[in-house]
């Protein structure tokens, strides 16, 4: 049961990331199109943006792992 927790932790970890980096880059997109004069600051904030998004996955990862643990 430890095994089917940390699979949809992690999946749905990975599906909701997925979702936010693709609203942050598109986002950036039609920003950037708006104020082109702008474009290193919108690129810098979009990646810092991304990595925190992408420490969301990291964090799901860090949890099945425990899941897993858990159960040996």
């Amino acid at each position: 049961m430890e095994s089917l927790a940390a699979g949809l932790s992690i999946g749905m970890a990975a599906l909701g990331v997925s979702f936010s980096l693709a609203i942050v880059y598109f986002k950036t997109l039609d920003a950037i199109t708006r104020q082109p004069d702008m474009l290193a600051t919108f690129r810098v904030l979009m990646f810092i943006g991304f990595a925190f998004i992408e420490a969301i996955a990291l964090y799901a990862l860090v949890i099945s792992f425990m899941l897993i643990q858990s159960h040996s």
